[in-house]
């Protein structure tokens, strides 16, 4: 039940880092993103961005809840660790996004 509540937080997180890359995408174009892979997608094309991240949450969530199946508590504690990383970079993205005037 825990697991599926963190993936919620997980998936909530997920979409707030989407939000805040578009949105200081939009002021400062893709060259403001740290990620290779993410400046190359949103330099190409924004729905392979958005295509990406859904992609990225879903096979993470898949990972997740295999690990689940075999283990709660390791996969309880993934979910913390994935959780306080994204927290992390969503801070960053919050503090860039408001330097660029977002």
């Amino acid at each position: 039940m825990y697991v599926f509540i963190l993936l919620g937080i997980l998936v909530l997180l997920n979409y707030i880092d989407a939000y805040l890359t578009l949105k200081t995408f939009s002021k400062k174009g893709y060259r403001i993103e740290e990620n290779p892979i993410l400046r190359y997608l949103l330099r190409d094309d924004v729905r392979k961005f958005l295509l990406f991240k859904v992609f990225d949450i879903f096979v993470l969530s898949l990972i997740i809840y295999w690990m689940n199946m075999r283990d709660d508590d390791f996969a309880l504690i993934l979910l913390g660790v994935c959780i306080l990383l994204y927290s992390y970079i969503n801070y960053k993205n919050y503090i860039i996004t408001v330097k660029v005037g977002g």
